[in-house]
């Protein structure tokens, strides 16, 4: 994850990308994004909900994954002028956490998409901390569909 710089969306503009809402936002900015690929950074601070004895815990990890894929959408949805769309987790297949990452790293996240269809992604998510693989899995997610 070397030579991320110039975020494209920052803190400042991150919730108009997601639908989460604090205490609950796990990314801080979105560094780079296309039609399959996207690359988001999180800032762990010991005052987050989802940190524990100065570290991001397992579910932090996975709800920061299921965000960068949520973010991938609603960057999408964003440039044409949507609003993004809440996203559900229909299967989380080989998770593998390394370690947990420390309060006061950032942890990079990239999702690729593997396969869309309709509502439905299947991607593959891997996370890390100073060049280390925090975490990887493969996620089902289904996005709800307008009312």
């Amino acid at each position: 994850m070397n030579n991320l710089q110039n975020p494209i969306v920052n803190s400042d503009t991150i919730l108009d990308y997601i639908p989460q809402r604090e205490p609950m936002v796990l990314i801080s900015r979105i560094y780079k994004c296309d039609e399959s690929l996207i690359v988001t950074g999180f800032d762990i601070t010991d005052s987050h909900i989802l940190t524990q004895n100065n570290k991001l815990t397992e579910s932090g990890i996975v709800e920061n994954m299921a965000q960068t894929a949520a973010s991938m959408a609603g960057y999408s949805a964003f440039k044409n002028g949507t609003k993004p769309v809440l996203g559900f987790i229909g299967n989380i297949k080989n998770l593998a956490i390394n370690f947990l990452p420390p309060s006061g790293t950032e942890i990079y996240t990239e999702v690729i998409t593997k396969t869309q269809v309709m509502n439905v992604s299947i991607i593959e998510a891997n996370s890390y901390s100073n060049n280390e693989l925090v975490a990887t899995c493969e996620m089902k997610i289904f996005l709800q569909e307008n009312a």
